[in-house]
C-alpha cells in the first residue's frame, strides 16, 4: 500500500489563521466551531479518508489509545515544589502543558488512532493546553489548588482540582515529602466523557540563595515524583453506535461495570521552580506509561507568590 502525503508546515499555519479567524468571524456560532480540527471525533472511526472502515478491533485499539493519552494530557501533574505553601501562603500562575502524542502514522495501512478520530485525518502534531493554575495553602501542611486550561484548536477544555498534604516540610535536614490526591477532566467534548483521578506523592528540597538567603527571597527547588492515574470515559452516543464503531466506556476501578485492564496508568515527573522575591518559574516534565507504550507532557508556568 503506497504511503499517502502529511500535511507541511505550511498547511499547519494556515490551519491555525484558519482557527484564529473562525473565532474573531464566527465566535458563538455553532456552524463555524464545527469544523475546529483537534475536537476528537469517535464518530470519524467509521470512515477514513472517504472510505468506510468497519474493522472494529481496530477502532477499539484506536479508541483506548487515543482516551490513554488523551488522559495523560489533562491529567494534574505534579507541577509544583514538594512543599505546601503554608497556611497564609497562596500563588497563581499563567501555564503551558504540551503532551507529545502519537499523532501520525506511518502511511495509509497503518493510521495513528489520533488520525483516525480528527476531522480530514490531521491532528496537530502535539496537544497544547494553556491555562492558569491557583494553589492555597491551609493549616496542618494541607493546600487545596485548581488548575483551567484551553485544548487548543478545539472546543474542549480541562478543569481539576487536587489536595496535597505536607507529611514531612521545612526541616533543613531532611527532604520535604508530600501526597497529592485529585481529579480532572476534559470538559465540552460531544462525543466522550473523559475524567482522571491522580495520586501521587513528591520528594523534594527549597535551596536558599543569593544575597536574600537570610530571609529566604531566592530559591531553587528542584522534586522528583511517582503516582498512578485511574482513567474513566466513555462514549456519549447510542449503544449501537457504539457497537457498530467498537467504543465502549472504561473504568481503570475494578467495581464498576466498565472496568477494563490497563487504564491505571504510572507516572513518574521530576521538575524544578526558580523563585525570586514574589515571582517563580516552574518547570516540570511527567512520563504516563502503560504496558506499551508512554506518553510525556511538558508544565511550564510564570506567575506569583502572596
Amino acid at each position: 500500500m503506497s504511503s499517502f502525503c502529511r500535511p507541511s508546515m505550511y498547511r499547519n499555519t494556515l490551519r491555525t489563521g484558519a482557527v484564529i479567524g473562525a473565532v474573531i468571524a464566527g465566535l458563538g456560532s455553532t456552524n463555524a466551531l464545527a469544523g475546529w480540527p483537534d475536537d476528537v471525533r469517535l464518530s470519524q472511526l467509521s470512515t477514513y479518508e472517504g472510505e468506510n472502515f468497519t474493522n472494529v478491533a481496530a477502532n477499539r485499539r484506536a479508541y483506548e489509545q487515543v482516551v490513554r493519552e488523551l488522559a495523560a494530557v489533562v491529567a494534574n501533574k505534579a507541577s509544583s515544589p514538594a512543599s505546601t505553601s503554608g497556611v497564609a501562603g497562596f500563588d497563581v500562575a499563567l501555564t503551558s502543558t504540551v503532551g507529545f502524542i502519537d499523532a501520525n502514522g506511518d502511511n495509509r495501512s497503518d493510521a495513528a488512532p489520533w488520525e483516525r478520530t480528527h476531522a480530514e485525518a490531521d491532528p496537530t502534531h502535539v496537544a497544547w493546553v494553556p491555562g492558569i493554575s491557583v494553589r492555597k495553602g491551609l493549616p496542618m501542611s494541607l493546600e487545596v489548588g485548581t488548575n483551567l486550561g484551553y485544548v487548543a484548536f478545539s472546543r474542549q477544555t480541562t478543569f481539576g482540582a487536587y489536595g496535597r498534604w505536607g507529611l514531612v516540610e521545612g526541616y533543613r535536614q531532611f527532604p520535604d515529602f508530600t501526597v497529592q490526591v485529585g481529579y480532572a477532566g476534559y470538559l465540552g467534548n460531544e462525543e466522550l466523557e473523559l475524567g482522571v483521578m491522580d495520586t501521587s506523592f513528591s520528594l523534594g528540597y527549597d535551596l536558599p540563595f543569593g544575597q536574600g538567603r537570610k530571609y529566604k527571597t531566592s530559591s531553587f527547588s528542584p522534586w522528583v515524583s511517582a503516582g498512578f492515574l485511574r482513567i474513566n470515559a466513555a462514549p456519549l452516543m447510542g449503544g449501537e453506535q457504539q457497537q457498530a464503531l467498537g467504543v465502549r466506556p472504561v473504568s481503570a476501578f475494578r467495581g464498576k461495570d466498565s472496568y477494563v485492564e490497563g487504564f491505571a496508568p504510572a507516572t513518574i515527573s521530576a521538575g524544578a521552580r526558580l523563585r525570586s522575591g514574589d515571582v517563580q518559574m516552574l518547570l516540570s516534565q511527567t512520563v504516563v506509561t502503560t504496558r506499551d507504550r508512554a506518553t510525556a507532557t511538558l508544565h511550564v508556568g510564570i506567575g506569583y507568590i502572596y
